[in-house]
């Protein structure tokens, strides 16, 4: 008798002593029919749901499988998932935090996330995705080589679980927020449809979301080398519109060969505005009647057309794999500024720009995946990717001109993956990359490129320390470069209002980053983590006084020398009760950089963070989430004391088929960042009031025959670079 656990991608090996004429292996998995077959070299084994419904299953330590990158959660049938979105699942499993509605991974913002092989566009999608759809969760700690060596952070995959008894499924949903100062802020509608037809897989994600922006604001300057003083009060409103759909559609032209398709489209339209009143410090104080106020008017609209085609063949009975595919992008982006004097007197038009920009985005891909009986897998493949950017800006002073920016990165990469005795797992990985960027200021100008050829490592090591007991450690090191920054290299200024703008950088260079992590995962109960990070050439956003305009600020990407971090997290998940999971969090975080700015060391961070997930009946639960960060030093910033509490409520009826849930933010201290320069002394302070509750309904359905439905996955994105407050 021997046994053994399959490693992420289900392969796994045996040594059994002994000269019987046959052996039979004995497989189950939480969830499956056990199923129980011949044993021989090579032999697959594909297990059946279980026909009836799990019942009170909860989550235990035998859901969490350690793989060498990060580890696989199983969900399905775990009663944890229940009345709950994805977003609020996620930050219950190990290493994961949500802070501010985004997801994050040892302290660091997730890198990618794909539900189903399907890449987000926008990883708040998943506060529309109802938790109990979901059969397992992947996280891997690092990108490996097999992604974009511009990958950052941790990435994430989800996969939906399958009805039981049904050749279809899917689930509704619509709600709406209501904020405690500014009423009415948010309705939204979200429609998922899964199902196959014969040979035809077919997947739909239809959304619709209607937000209101309210923010209030209130920002102080200090000129040190004029004395003067001056404080604005920033209201910013507005109603957002966005629908997106997403249709992915796969046909089996063979049992081991299959073509697919996705299609999708989005489209965002805002007219926000901001009303500003700008008030003066005399001797006596701040002045109580403003000495002006104006209105900036920032309608914009962004639309997203993305395609993809990719062939898949099976190679053999291990699970090896061949796959070529090609995928194209556009996304088109335009946006107007216009301020306009409403006091002391109402003035005609004193500022306003506009701006077009269409980004192109072309990318193939090809790797061939092979297995091996006795668990080594060898992944290879080639990759390339061409962008263009054309740009059409007027400035303030209705001056027109034509940037252009292109890029390519093509690739080489393989990946080997494989068992050290039976404690040890490894995987190692090498990506050879092109990163070129040519920008042109002008249709008249010279293209000025930068070129540069790099070879980018990974390494990933497991070991069980002791397999009963839950008790392993991991390795992790990754190579990186950031994403060529197109959006940040154009002159162009972007207003915020009168006062302030954004303006890029033709100069900058990518970042390249070295990622080193290590975990102590202890009777999956207890988690210790360390990641260290060293950046070549960050972009950090530096502030300045423009001196034709000693009253206005801006910010202005720039390349640091260095800088580097050192996190150190302890974790600790516990169900005190047999309705409550417990889930707390601390870190600490040491930084430092060094720029023409600054020169910084033994920066100190801390933060803490508490979940709570209750369920009090089969029907009925609830959660509660907060976290903690007190005042840090960042470069030159200082942020300041920020902490958050919310929640959510839920119950279900009509056999758990309906569900009414109630969200809410009892309370939230905002952000307030000091900057200091040689030249100003600034002070952002967020006065937002951000208590909200809010309902939403949905109804989940299912029917026909069991199937197993196949997506195709969309292989690039683009996003920009901003500054991060």
């Amino acid at each position: 008798v021997a046994g053994a656990i399959p490693d992420a991608n289900g392969a796994f090996s045996l040594s059994v002593p002994g000269t019987a004429a046959k052996r039979v292996l004995k497989v189950s998995f939480v969830g499956y029919e056990t199923q129980v077959v011949e044993a021989r070299p090579g032999v697959v084994v594909t297990l059946r749901p279980e026909a009836a419904a799990l019942g009170e299953v909860t989550v235990t330590a035998d859901r969490i499988r350690r793989s060498p990158g990060g580890y696989t959660a199983n969900l399905l049938g775990s009663t944890v998932t229940q009345g709950r979105q994805t977003d609020e699942i996620l930050a219950m499993l190990p290493g994961v935090t949500r802070r501010d509605g985004e997801l994050e991974v040892l302290g660091q913002a997730v890198g990618t996330v794909y539900v189903d092989g399907i890449r987000l566009t926008d990883i708040k999608d998943l506060a529309a995705l109802p938790a109990d759809r979901i059969h397992r969760v992947q996280v891997d700690y690092t990108p490996g080589s097999s992604e974009f060596a511009s990958t950052r952070g941790a990435v994430i995959r989800i996969t939906l679980r399958k009805e039981l008894d049904g050749g279809y499924y899917g689930y509704a949903m619509a709600g709406a927020d209501v904020y405690s100062k500014y009423g009415f802020s948010r309705d939204f509608a979200y429609a998922v449809y899964n199902g196959r037809f014969s040979r035809l897989s077919l997947y739909n994600v239809l959304s619709y979301t209607d937000y209101y922006l309210a923010t209030d604001d209130e920002n102080t300057y200090d000129f040190l080398r004029t004395g003067r003083a001056q404080r604005t009060d920033v209201q910013s409103r507005g109603w957002t519109h966005r629908l997106y759909d997403r249709l992915s559609l796969t046909y089996d032209l063979t049992p081991r060969n299959t073509l697919g398709t996705s299609l999708y489209f989005s489209t965002d339209h805002a007219k926000p505005r901001t009303d500003v009143a700008t008030f003066v410090r005399t001797p006596s104080g701040w002045a109580d009647t403003a000495l002006y106020t104006t209105r900036t008017e920032m309608p914009y609209t962004y639309r997203t057309y993305q395609g993809t085609l990719r062939f898949d063949r099976e190679l053999d009975d291990q699970g090896s794999t061949f796959n070529i595919g090609a995928d194209y992008l556009r996304q088109y982006a335009r946006n107007r500024m216009q301020t306009l004097r409403l006091l002391p007197s109402p003035d005609l038009d004193t500022l306003s720009n506009r701006s077009e920009e269409t980004t192109n985005m072309l990318e193939a891909r090809t790797s061939l995946n092979k297995n091996f009986a006795s668990g080594l897998a060898i992944n290879g493949g080639l990759a390339y990717r061409r962008i263009t950017v054309d740009y059409d800006l007027t400035n303030e002073r209705h001056l027109r001109t034509l940037p252009y920016a292109e890029g390519q990165m093509p690739a080489i990469y393989a990946e080997v993956q494989g068992p050290i005795g039976k404690r040890l797992q490894y995987g190692v990985g090498l990506r050879v990359q092109e990163s070129r960027i040519a920008y042109r200021p002008d249709a008249a100008a010279d293209l000025i490129v930068h070129d540069d050829w790099d070879a980018y490592s990974s390494f990933n090591l497991l070991w069980m320390i002791n397999e009963a007991r839950k008790i392993s450690a991991t390795l992790n090191y990754t190579e990186a470069v950031d994403d060529i920054p197109y959006s940040a290299l154009t002159t162009h200024r972007e207003y915020t209002d009168e006062h302030s703008y954004t303006t890029g950088n033709p100069d900058l260079v990518p970042c390249k980053s070295h990622t080193l992590t290590a975990a102590l995962d202890l009777y999956d109960h207890l988690s210790f983590n360390t990641i260290y990070i060293y950046n070549e050439t960050p972009i950090y956003y530096a502030t300045r006084v423009d001196p034709a305009r000693p009253s206005v600020t801006y910010t202005k990407p720039m390349n640091a020398k260095y800088e580097r971090l050192l996190g150190l997290s302890a974790e600790a998940r516990f169900d005190p009760l047999p309705w409550w999971k417990l889930k707390g969090m601390v870190m600490y975080t040491l930084f430092g950089s060094k720029s023409e700015d600054f020169d910084v060391s033994g920066q100190q961070k801390y933060y803490f963070s508490l979940s709570n997930t209750f369920r009090f009946t089969p029907h009925m639960g609830a959660s509660l989430d907060g976290y903690y960060e007190p005042t840090f030093h960042f470069t030159d910033r200082i942020y300041r004391t920020v902490y958050e509490m919310s929640g959510s409520v839920y119950h279900t009826f009509l056999r758990d088929r309906l569900a009414l849930r109630l969200n809410f933010k009892l309370f939230r201290h905002g952000r307030v960042i000091d900057t200091e320069t040689p030249d100003l002394r600034l002070v952002e302070a967020n006065r937002s009031h951000e208590q909200y509750f809010g309902l939403s309904l949905s109804y989940s359905f299912s029917g026909g025959r069991r199937v197993d439905v196949k997506q195709t996955e969309e292989i690039q994105s683009y996003e920009k670079i901003r500054d991060k407050r």
